[in-house]
């Protein structure tokens, strides 16, 4: 037997003094190190702690589900100051409309001009977080 392994054998333990250790060692976090500070093993806390406070209960399954952020509403647009008016905005022909995404590392995503802004605003999101 190790010299950090020496137990006090068949020691008479009060309700209150099993109690006490029990409750250090859920505290300390540490059930082996209280066990070696009293004298006893390991085990003896886990059956103690059964007999006193009943039997953990068994771990489980938690149903889990994912829900997507809710969309943000996306910022009113800002005029630019600093465009010539002689390049006003190019005017949408229906025919090659779209609403282009461009992300920093090149993915572009095409969508046609009548598509929703929950859409445009998901796949944005989903972009940006790519990153």
């Amino acid at each position: 037997m190790d010299q950090d392994e020496e137990y006090v054998r068949r020691r008479r333990w009060s309700r209150d003094e099993k109690r006490a250790i029990v409750k250090e060692a859920a505290t300390s976090g540490n059930v082996i190190g209280t066990a070696k500070r009293h004298g006893i093993q390991a085990q003896q806390i886990y059956r103690w702690r059964d007999r006193l406070f009943g039997p953990a209960e068994p771990a489980g399954f938690v149903s889990v589900s994912f829900v997507a952020d809710p969309p943000t509403a996306l910022p009113a647009p800002v005029p630019e100051l600093d465009c010539p008016l002689e390049h006003p905005a190019p005017v949408l022909d229906g025919v090659n409309d779209r609403i282009e995404i461009a992300s920093g590392s090149g993915v572009t995503v095409r969508l046609p001009s009548g598509s929703s802004a929950t859409l445009i605003v998901a796949i944005a999101t989903g972009m940006a977080r790519r990153r």
